[in-house]
């Protein structure tokens, strides 16, 4: 008990020794860990995005009224016919019609303005590989039975190519934040090491074990970290809340993200924590002891019997 009394002592003592040290790191360690949860938060949900739009519709075919709807159920059955194509869904004028009062149900004022049979039939594709959509439009083109084509696909390539640039960005910001955030814990532990590079040297001398020596040390960078990463996490639980029923969550994506895949990387993120602060406080320290050792002289006058 007297030994953790002295651990926590003495890891406060050197804490106030550089408050301004102490404070960078905690912030380099909040905003590196907070790049690091929501970056990999933004990656899942790309993933579950990029699942749901593979699985969506990827070419709406609108359709002339003016030819005949056996016309249309060849064009139906030409498609079905491609092996790019898993899946075409006939949509009539009703359901359309349908499809717009559920939409627009919360604008009424809409609903009156816009005269719904103009609304027109279509095909709605589902590709195996959303990248047919140029394939499609190709062999659709002079088609009599099309009025119009319009596909998602280039839309959710940009998007994709976009949110892929933005993750890898936020991810290599988040490697030199954390290099920047261990490089001041192995500072900060070093200057407060060399200020009590005497007392060192003294428990040092009657006998105290280096890992009894490091464990102020070793706490005190744990114990940062810990700090600017809990800050982070609950940052990040609150970003992806806030986004959930933001404008963002009402665009194509689809903010949705499991409280199981947040747990899991919180917890994670804390373990890496961890090692990270009992890496840096060895490297940090690990030259003062080496400075600190007692010499043979030293080791002989400790052990030298008092005179009577």
């Amino acid at each position: 008990m007297k030994k953790l009394n002295y651990v926590l002592k003495n890891t406060f003592i050197n804490m106030r020794r550089n408050p301004l040290l102490v404070i960078a790191t905690m912030l380099a360690v909040l905003v590196s860990s907070f790049l690091v949860f929501t970056t990999l938060s933004a990656r899942a949900i790309i993933e579950n995005n990029t699942s749901r739009w593979q699985n969506g519709v990827h070419v709406v075919i609108f359709l002339d009224d003016r030819v005949t709807s056996t016309a249309h159920k060849q064009l139906q059955d030409t498609l079905e016919t491609y092996p790019e194509v898993r899946m075409v869904e006939y949509f009539s004028k009703t359901e359309a019609s349908e499809e717009f009062k559920t939409l627009y149900k919360d604008q009424p004022e809409l609903l009156q303005e816009v005269d719904l049979e103009i609304l027109p039939t279509s095909l709605r594709i589902n590709l195996n590989d959303p990248a047919d959509y140029k394939l499609i439009i190709q062999r659709m083109d002079g088609n009599p039975a099309v009025k119009e084509i319009r596909a998602s696909g280039e839309a959710i390539e940009r998007l994709l190519s976009l949110t892929n640039t933005l993750v890898l960005s936020a991810t290599i910001f988040a490697g030199l934040i954390a290099f920047a955030a261990f490089i001041l814990i192995i500072n900060t532990l070093r200057l407060t090491a060399y200020a009590k590079k005497k007392e060192i040297k003294i428990m040092r001398t009657i006998g105290a074990s280096s890992t009894y020596i490091r464990l102020p040390f070793i706490f005190e960078a744990i114990f940062e970290s810990l700090i600017g990463t809990s800050i982070a996490v609950g940052l990040g639980w609150g970003f992806i809340q806030y986004s959930k029923t933001s404008l963002i969550s009402e665009s194509i994506f689809d903010i949705s993200i499991s409280d199981s895949y947040l747990i899991n990387l919180t917890l994670i993120l804390l373990l890496s924590t961890i090692l990270f602060g009992f890496f840096a406080s060895f490297v940090g320290i690990r030259n003062c002891l080496l400075y600190t050792s007692p010499s043979p002289r030293d080791l002989s006058t400790s052990r030298m019997p008092s005179s009577a």
